[in-house]
Parts: structure tokens; C-alpha cells; sequence
């Protein structure tokens, strides 16, 4: 029998201190709380965008707090700094800027489930039991191989139903792979059924490339490449423009760049992507500029991120970027970078995160002890010397919509639906080939869609932004 899932509001955890993947949980207490409060103050009276407030409060700060909890504490006395964070949906302030604790391993291969979970905790009716949903399924992982795919629900951890006194700890325990393994339950929503595996931790490699494909439309001569990014992470880079490079040779002349769940990293990176999306006459063209505060006393001068290598790939002369709540920062910089070029860019989805803003990264090591530190230090501006996208990018088709002019929405969206590439059930991607052919969103579809909509969400957890990033040697 077909179950119905409602979605109600759940906050997994404060935002202020996420315990998502990808982003490190510092513990807490540690013999190194002073040298490391030093070093916070250090960089935000020298490099914060908002210093001259930093300045003027710093004797308020309450240095006696762990690291892990100063520089949350203090950036909250500021009221300058309204663009360094948003507010959730409790009223609590989360910050872009962070400090985190890391180790010096890299993410080459990495041991676990291979599963990420959507911010979203599904109830499910009439019943008081709650839901997760998978948002991607890493290639190669433990889950791949049991058959799960991304808009799966997980319903049941052990055969016990997930509920209000349990699913936090199965929910850290799915993301973070903490057990050694797992009886899931899951609801596919496609099929309207449901089914159980069992999983084992095991090897796989982590990836921000998740999905490319050549999309053929009946009756459209060009064909049609399609991109699933979810972080711009330089350490992806060259595994990226392959696969750019791949659809090229595939003979892609349209392209669409999923961005829906890419909050954003490093900008150099962005760049990259741009050159390998742009003709030849961009080359050397200014995608944007990183201005400082002008008492920054590392850097006050403005920096100009210009493209480089372009036409060597592909040779587009529009692009499609498929975005939602949680796309931000690096993200948003591919679309306003590319419009202040005046290059033709379609958004499809929701309304972005809105972050104009990034930081210059840094590492230290004090003792046993690397921490990570990102205070926002820098606003972006286009071509143009335009940053206001600070509220987010209004997308040209909402999704959200009913009145959107395509004849189906889904107000829940960015909640994954469907695994990746599949038209049939993921509104977005229906979308966007729909508006590049020229052609209606098929019925076939439409109805896909609609049957979908018996899953419902009413809010969704922000998921953390990770911000424009500039790496710097410390």
C-alpha cells in the first residue's frame, strides 16, 4: 500500500554548531583555548570585512570561552555584520565565518556508507514516526552497490521506526558512519514501495562531480549536456573539466550545471568551470572582483579574478543553471559572474542562499591542535561592480510557483525526489529541458510529478553554507 509522508519542522541541531557532513564538529575543551582565541582576534581586528566594529568592541569579548564557542560569541555582539550569516528558522543567528578543527588526511578514499541526507526530517502520517531523505548516493559506496538511490526515504534504522526520541542519534549515525553497520528500511517514491537492506562499511571515493550525462530530446537537434556539481572544491578540479570535457566529446552544444545542492568553495575554482564553459572571446574577461575592508592590514587592495583558458572545451553561447535555497557563494558568483559578462544565464528552481561574501582560509597548528579558520574577509562584485545579490538570485522559472507559466511545481522543492538524470520524476531537470527545446513538460511528466506531490515538506533545515573560499598560506 502506498504510504503518504508529511514533512513537519525539525531542527536537527543549532545551526551555530552543525554536525552536517563536510563540515567538522570540533570537540570540545582542549589545552589550547588561549593560543587559539589569540589567533581569532589576531585575523578579525586585521582582516574581518567588518573590522572597524571588531575594533571597537573587542573589549567585550568574552575570552574565558572555549574556542570552539568565542568566535560565534563575539561576532554576535556585532550589528555591522548583518551579511555574515543568516537568521534560521527558530530566530537563532548562524555565521558564515567559522573555525573547525581538522586533520591532515585527505579525502581520497574514505571509509563509511556512502549515503548523504537531505535537511529535511520527513513524519510520516498518522503514524509519529519520522523519515529520512537521501539526497546523494556517493559512486562505488556501500550504499550504491545495496541498490539505494538519491529520493529514497529512509522509514526504519534496525527495524525500529525513526521517532522523536531516536532520530537525531540514527540520523549522525547514518551521515557520519559511526556503526559499524545498518538494517535500513527505505520508501522508494517513485514506486510508491518500500524495501530493506543491509549495509557494511566499506571504501569508496567522495566526490563533488556526482553525476554527468548527454540528455537526447525527441525532435531537438542539439544535444544536451547535464552537470551535477555539489562543491567547489579544488581537490575535484581536474576530475571536473573531465568531465566537461567528456560531454564535450560527446557533442554537447546546450548544457545544464545542477547546482541545486552547491553551497559554494572555493572561487578559483569557479572560475575554472566558467573557461571551461565559455567561447574563446572571454578569455581574459573579468568574472569578478574581491574587494577588502581598506584597513585590512594583510590585503586592502582589490583583487580581480579574470578567466583564463577559455574556448578550449566547450564553446557555449548560453547556459542553464538549475540552483535552490542551498545554492550560495561560489554558486551564485557562476551566475552573476557570467551575467556581468553579459553571458545569457537561465536560472531554474528557487530563490539562491544570497551570499555575496567570502573568506581568505587559513590553517594553523598550535601543539597536537590544526584548526581551519574562514572569517569573512571580502565582498564580490561582477564585471560591472555589481554584489547585490546579497537577498539571492530570483530565479527566471520558480519552481515554488504554481504560477510559473510551466503547468507543475512542487512548493517543497529543492527535497530530492528521484535519483539524478531521471526527467520523469525530477521537476527541475523537466524543467530546464523544457525551456531549452522550447517544448512542454511531457505528460508522462507532468503526472510523474503530481504523484509525487503526495510527499510533502513544509520547511527544510538549512544546510551549512561553505562560502566563497581563498586559500592562503599561513
Amino acid at each position: 500500500m502506498r504510504r503518504l509522508l508529511y514533512l513537519g519542522i525539525l531542527l536537527f541541531v543549532a545551526c551555530t554548531t552543525p554536525n552536517y557532513p563536510g563540515v567538522d564538529n570540533p570537540p570540545q575543551g582542549g589545552k589550547y583555548d588561549n593560543n587559539i582565541v589569540a589567533y581569532i582576534d589576531e585575523r578579525l581586528t586585521n582582516e574581518y570585512y567588518w573590522l572597524d566594529e571588531v575594533k571597537e568592541k573587542s573589549s567585550t569579548f568574552n575570552r574565558t570561552l572555549p574556542w570552539e564557542e568565542y568566535l560565534d560569541n563575539s561576532l554576535a555582539k556585532l550589528s555591522t555584520n548583518i551579511d555574515d550569516g543568516y537568521y534560521n528558522s527558530q530566530g537563532q543567528r548562524a555565521f558564515y565565518s567559522y573555525i573547525r578543527e581538522v586533520s591532515s588526511t585527505t579525502r581520497a578514499t574514505t571509509t563509511g556508507f556512502g549515503i548523504s541526507l537531505h535537511y529535511t526530517i520527513a513524519i510520516i502520517n498518522n503514524e509519529g514516526n519520522y523519515g529520512f531523505f537521501i539526497e546523494n548516493v556517493y559512486p562505488g559506496s556501500p550504499a550504491e552497490k545495496a541498490g539505494i538511490l538519491r529520493g529514497d526515504v529512509i522509514t526504519m534504522v534496525s527495524n525500529t521506526p525513526l521517532n522523536p526520541s531516536n532520530y537525531a542519534e540514527r540520523f549522525n549515525a547514518i551521515e557520519s558512519s559511526s556503526v559499524a553497520s545498518l538494517n535500513l528500511t527505505l520508501y522508494r517514491q517513485c514506486d510508491a514501495e518500500s524495501f530493506s537492506v543491509t549495509l557494511s562499511k566499506g571504501q569508496f571515493t567522495p566526490t563533488t562531480v556526482v553525476y554527468s550525462d548527454i540528455i537526447d530530446v525527441k525532435g531537438y537537434n542539439k544535444r544536451i549536456g547535464y552537470l551535477v556539481y555539489t562543491g567547489f572544491e579544488s581537490e575535484y578540479d581536474e576530475q571536473l573539466i573531465g568531465a566537461i570535457e567528456q560531454l564535450a566529446a560527446e557533442g554537447a552544444e546546450e548544457f545544464i550545471l545542477d547546482l541545486r545542492c552547491n553551497g559554494g568553495g572555493a572561487v578559483n575554482s569557479a572560475s575554472k568551470l566558467c573557461a571551461a564553459l565559455l567561447p574563446a572571446r572571454f578569455e581574459n574577461g573579468l568574472l569578478c572582483s574581491i574587494v577588502r575592508n581598506k584597513n585590512n592590514t594583510k590585503s586592502n587592495k582589490i583583487t580581480e579574478i579574470v578567466l583564463q583558458n577559455t574556448g578550449q572545451i566547450l564553446n557555449l553561447e548560453r547556459l542553464t543553471v538549475i540552483g535552490s535555497g542551498y545554492t550560495a557563494s561560489a554558486s551564485e558568483l557562476v551566475v552573476m559572474g557570467l551575467r556581468g559578462l553579459d553571458f545569457p544565464v537561465r536560472l531554474i528552481g528557487s530563490t539562491t542562499e544570497g551570499k555575496n561574501c567570502g573568506m581568505d582560509v587559513t590553517r594553523l597548528t598550535i601543539g597536537s591542535t590544526t584548526v581551519e579558520y574562514a572569517p569573512i574577509t571580502f565582498m564580490c562584485l561582477d564585471a560591472k561592480g555589481f554584489g547585490g545579490w546579497g537577498d539571492g538570485i530570483i530565479p527566471d522559472i520558480d519552481l515554488t510557483s504554481q504560477s510559473n507559466g510551466m503547468g507543475v511545481s512542487d512548493k517543497n522543492y529543492p527535497l530530492p525526489r528521484t535519483t539524478w538524470g531521471d526527467a520523469s520524476y525530477d521537476i527541475a531537470l523537466a524543467t530546464a529541458l523544457a525551456d531549452i527545446t522550447g517544448k512542454s513538460i511531457s505528460q508522462s511528466s507532468t503526472r510523474a510529478v503530481e504523484q509525487m506531490m503526495e510527499v510533502v515538506a513544509t520547511h527544510s533545515i538549512p544546510k551549512p553554507i561553505s562560502g566563497i573560499r581563498n586559500y592562503v598560506e599561513e
